[in-house]
């Protein structure tokens, strides 16, 4: 089984903030796009000025941190992970935020709340994390608490995602193998639940002109060891040379409803 749809090891990889961090600082110290990926996950909300939000894998909180000033006053957020200890750093993250959570341990395969509760679930980098079966379970979870009129938000990456990354690093590492729902076949997968499935693309790229933060990135992968870093620093230094090291990226959304 893969690294990414272990539990245990999601378990060891998301016990805090600290890992998610670290790969969170690369895509937004390098990134050549004019906002962020949560600032544009915001932007494809379409819900009422009341809706009841369940966001699911939310790790620290940054969906929301990053959007703080946009949330609709009439919105009710409940903020989750399957992670205590990531559930407690997102509750820190929000905590100067003015208005309220709701914050909660979930497991997607198993969500705690009755039938035809939420206007809008996210699920954001989260299902490709889960094997086949407790992908579909956790698809099951969601259609069931979502209302009928209610609408899935799920983000991933492409299986091309920072390839550029990945091949550089290949001699130190394995990248683990993620691809169990991304931009290419998770739209099949996710019509087998719902009627209307619409793929949402972010353009951009990264511009990495330090080696540090992208070694950082990938020692907090499953796939790396810390041993690697300063082969990886010098691997890096080389790709970036007098300029830069252009990197492409392939992130997006599936945007359903029935």
């Amino acid at each position: 089984m893969d690294a990414w749809q272990d539990d245990d090891a999601l378990a060891d990889q998301y016990a805090d903030a600290s890992n998610l961090a670290a790969r969170q600082v690369l895509h937004a110290r390098f990134s050549t796009a004019d906002r962020s990926t949560h600032e544009w996950l915001f932007d494809q909300f379409d819900l009422p000025a009341d809706a009841v939000v369940l966001s699911l894998g939310s790790g620290h909180g940054a969906l929301w941190t990053a959007n703080a000033d946009r949330i609709p006053a009439g919105w009710d957020v409940t903020v989750t992970d399957s992670s205590a200890g990531m559930v407690m750093d997102a509750m820190e993250a929000l905590e100067d935020v003015d208005r309220e959570f709701d914050f909660d341990a979930v497991d997607a395969r198993d969500i705690p709340y009755p039938d035809d509760t939420f206007d809008a679930v996210t699920a954001h980098f989260v299902l490709s994390h889960l094997t086949d079966a407790d992908r579909e379970q956790a698809l099951r979870e969601i259609r069931r608490v979502l209302k009928a009129d209610g609408t899935l938000y799920a983000a991933t990456t492409g299986t091309d995602d920072l390839a550029a990354v990945y091949d550089a690093a290949a001699e130190y590492g394995d990248r683990p193998a993620d691809d169990g729902f991304a931009l290419e076949n998770g739209e099949a997968q996710l019509r087998e639940r719902f009627a209307n499935v619409e793929r949402r693309e972010f353009e951009h790229a990264l511009r990495i002109t330090k080696p540090e933060p992208v070694v950082a990135y990938l020692l907090s992968l499953p796939g790396f060891d810390g041993d690697a870093a300063f082969a990886l620093e010098d691997a890096f230094r080389e790709r970036i040379g007098d300029d830069a090291f252009e990197v492409e990226r392939s992130v997006g959304l599936f945007v359903a409803s029935e």
